[in-house]
């Protein structure tokens, strides 16, 4: 499904076109890939979570690296190292990676960050309600953007 080889052959070659690492997220990953997980590994994450991971990405851990480079900032390790503890949390949270992604549309309402005590405008989210966890239940972490954006992973339901 991958190949792992010609992946880890044209981190190299980038690795040595910047040795610096000034690329964006270069300093963060250094244009290299964890070392891949076991069998195991994958299999004790995933009745811990009671979930299966996709294919694709299960086999990326298993064949091609856990971690490290990849967009932007690069990859998260499975088991959340190197993310900031209130990120990392949701993967600890009572079925939150096992019930089912709630969207199968896009979905991006504009939130406000209102004065205290004052409700949000009609038509628009507070930052509480925009970040509470039931939209995003049923995905996973697994790289960075920046400024605190992430690309998620939708592990359960019909987008998964």
């Amino acid at each position: 499904m991958w190949d792992a080889k010609a992946i880890h052959t044209r981190l190299a070659a980038r690795q040595a076109s910047d040795p610096d690492c000034t690329r964006f997220g270069a300093r963060r990953h250094r244009h290299q890939l964890g070392p891949v997980l076991t069998e195991a590994d994958v299999t004790r994450f995933e009745a811990e979570h009671g979930i299966v991971l996709p294919d694709t990405y299960r086999a990326f851990l298993l064949e091609v690296g856990n971690g490290g480079a990849g967009p932007d900032y690069g990859l998260f390790p499975l088991d959340g190292t190197g993310m900031r503890s209130d990120d990392r949390a949701e993967r600890s949270w009572p079925g939150y990676l096992a019930t089912t992604f709630p969207h199968t549309q896009p979905w991006n309402p504009p939130y406000y960050v209102p004065p205290p005590d004052r409700p949000a405008p009609v038509g628009r989210m507070t930052e509480a309600e925009y970040f509470d966890p039931r939209w995003t239940s049923g995905s996973l972490i697994i790289a960075e953007y920046g400024c605190g954006s992430f690309h998620r992973l939708v592990i359960t339901g019909p987008a998964r």
